[in-house]
């Protein structure tokens, strides 16, 4: 029995889907990457605003197309069944298996009773709580062979007031520091040269251990681990970023000198009003500690802009911001009025035109930070993972400054070293000759 896998939304939920296609594979069911040959299509959907919860549904639409063919049985998991629960069951029935954030594990035995007609429910969806990725021997990857996402902890202890995923995910959960590791080592046995730590909070890690572990420890540990490769962190929390830690990102070997530090905004009435736990003055002095603590770290932001009630001159203030701090890349979320959440009842609300502005001019505002920031590397050397030859004697990759799918790239001329003796995964060191706001180029001098 065949089954295809879709995956949607951030890294987080790539994870989830792997798991679920290890936890398959136990159960004796086969992968394919073809829809054609599939008779089981399994999506993972993600609802956390509402462009996700349309790309999701319209996943569906398309992929139910294939129960006219080959495919017998259309599950669904994630966060749209979990947010949106018996609704869904008369708004899509094509879809034979509903399966919520807190049921993953039973999806072998669910699917097995389906295929035997003999589940009471097409919706399973509890409480979200209590799913850790489980212990597998051998966890499948389905990004490329050369990096993973590994996820250190599940669910969220924040309360901000325009997002869902508390609903969606329950309470902070921390994976053991062991079970990381031992997922770890056998990526990095199998080739694996980068390794990217997930959470909600990555920052919270081990906040409810009672003090057994924390992510400082968390990465001391891993950084033990042999090989070339390294270690790059998401989703972490402004408030909870101590000199500790920034400490430890110095001194390792395979740590990037990487932060992504989701700020949303800075001004302190929008903060407030957003429930984020930090405030104008101690963003000021984090990114002041971080560049005093290690002058070369990369530091990436997401904003959401227009939420509810911010003013033009609030607005500005944020534009003032980007302008001086020069973060080296930003992501920008116009606000969405999420049903369920608190920021949805403020008044007023953002007119979307103007959101979308904001929006717009945010990103126009950092293209300009950005170009000038790589045309800072001219002339220098980087250390680059190659990830795929583009064109004949051409390869993109990235160095510490770029994560996987949401920063820049690369481009490198193989010169006299020839793509032949190049693999995707591969680290090699690059001189910087020119630069656009998304792109630096260079010539590979050689392979490390």
């Amino acid at each position: 029995m065949k089954i295809g896998w879709i995956s949607l939304g951030c890294p987080k939920n790539q994870v989830d889907t792997d798991y679920m296609i290890g936890l398959m594979n136990n159960a004796g069911f086969n992968f394919t990457s073809d829809p054609e040959e599939a008779n089981i299509l399994v999506i993972n959907t993600c609802s956390f605003i509402q462009p996700a919860t349309q790309e999701s549904i319209d996943t569906i639409l398309e992929f139910a197309q294939f129960k006219k063919r080959n495919c017998r049985l259309l599950v669904v998991t994630g966060c749209l069944p979990q947010r949106y629960g018996r609704e869904l069951l008369t708004s899509l029935p094509e879809v034979d298996l509903w399966l919520g954030t807190a049921e993953y594990s039973r999806l072998p035995e669910l699917i097995a009773a389906a295929l035997l007609e003999q589940n009471k429910e097409k919706l399973y969806s509890r409480t979200p709580g209590g799913w850790l990725p489980p212990h597998l021997e051998e966890r499948p990857i389905t990004t490329p062979p050369y990096m993973a996402y590994v996820k250190i902890a599940e669910g969220c202890d924040h309360r901000c007031l325009y997002c869902i995923i508390p609903q969606l995910k329950g309470g902070y959960r921390s994976r053991k520091p062991e079970e990381i590791e031992a997922e770890i080592k056998k990526l990095l046995s199998r080739g694996v040269k980068e390794i990217n730590l997930v959470a909600q909070d990555t920052t919270a890690y081990g906040e409810d251990s009672v003090g057994e572990f924390d992510l400082p420890q968390l990465l001391t540990r891993l950084d033990k681990l042999e090989g070339e490769f390294w270690l790059r962190i998401f989703y972490t929390y402004p408030s909870r970023i101590s000199d500790r830690l920034l400490q430890v990102i110095k001194e390792s070997k395979h740590v990037c000198n990487y932060l992504d530090i989701p700020l949303q905004h800075i001004n302190q009435r929008v903060l407030q009003s957003m429930g984020r736990q930090t405030t104008t003055e101690g963003i000021r002095k984090l990114i002041a500690r971080i560049r005093k603590s290690v002058p070369e770290m990369a530091i990436r932001s997401t904003f959401i802009l227009g939420y509810p009630g911010e003013t033009e001159e609030e607005f500005k203030e944020l534009l003032s911001f980007l302008e001086e701090i020069q973060f080296d890349w930003v992501g920008v979320f116009p606000y969405y009025r999420e049903k369920g959440t608190p920021a949805a009842k403020i008044r007023p609300q953002v007119h979307p035109s103007t959101r979308k502005r904001r929006a717009n001019t945010v990103l126009r505002t950092q293209q300009a930070i950005s170009l000038q920031k790589n045309r800072g590397l001219i002339g220098k050397e980087l250390v680059v993972m190659v990830e795929r030859e583009v064109e004949r004697s051409f390869w993109v990759g990235r160095s510490y400054r770029e994560a996987p799918e949401i920063d820049g790239l690369i481009k490198l001329n193989s010169g006299q070293i020839g793509s032949v003796n190049l693999k995707p995964g591969a680290f090699v060191l690059a001189d910087i000759k020119k630069a656009s706001p998304y792109e630096i180029y260079g010539e590979i001098k050689k392979i490390l």
